[in-house]
C-alpha cells in the first residue's frame, strides 16, 4: 500500500510527529490535508497541536489556553485580590472561570454566562443564556447579588 492511501484502521486526519521532547510531546506535528477538510481547518489543527500553551493547559487541568492570558493580566494588575463579584461574559469552555476561582477570595461570587453549555465548576455559578437579553441580564445581576467588580 502506498503511503498516501488510506488503509484499514487509518483515519483521514493523521499527524506525523517529528522529533521528541521529554514527556512524550513531539517537537513538531504536521497535519496532512484530508478529504472534506478545508485548508484553513488543517492549518488551525496544526497550530493547535503545536501550541505550547495548549499542552500546558492540559497538564494543569485548565479548560482552555486562554487561562494563561488571564493569569498574566492578574499578575500585572492584581485585580482578583479585592474582587467580591466577578462575571465572565461568554464563559465557555470555562478556563477563565477556573482562574477566577483560584485567584479570588473564598467568599467571592463568580458567575459565568454563555449561549453554550459550560461544565459545572465548584464555587462558580454558570448560567446558560444571552447577556444581551434583558431577562438573562436580570438573571445575571440576581446571581451576582449586585453589580460586578
Amino acid at each position: 500500500m502506498s503511503r498516501g492511501r488510506r488503509g484499514p484502521g487509518r483515519s483521514r486526519a493523521w499527524a506525523h510527529r517529528t522529533g521528541s521532547r521529554p514527556g512524550g510531546r513531539a517537537l513538531k506535528v504536521r497535519v496532512r490535508t484530508a478529504k472534506g477538510r478545508a485548508t484553513s481547518s488543517t492549518r488551525w489543527l496544526e497550530r493547535q497541536l503545536n501550541d505550547p500553551y495548549v499542552a500546558e493547559a492540559q497538564v494543569r487541568g485548565y479548560r482552555s489556553r486562554a487561562a494563561f492570558k488571564l493569569l498574566q493580566l492578574d499578575e500585572k494588575f492584581d485585580f482578583f485580590r479585592a474582587a467580591r463579584r466577578v462575571v465572565d461574559l461568554g464563559s465557555a469552555p470555562g478556563g477563565w472561570l477556573q482562574v477566577a476561582r483560584e485567584r479570588c477570595r473564598s467568599d467571592a461570587v463568580i458567575v459565568g454566562i454563555d449561549l453554550n453549555d459550560v461544565a459545572p465548576l465548584e464555587g462558580v455559578e454558570v448560567l446558560r443564556g444571552d447577556f444581551y437579553s434583558d431577562d438573562d441580564r436580570a438573571r445575571l445581576v440576581e446571581a451576582l447579588g449586585g453589580a460586578a467588580d
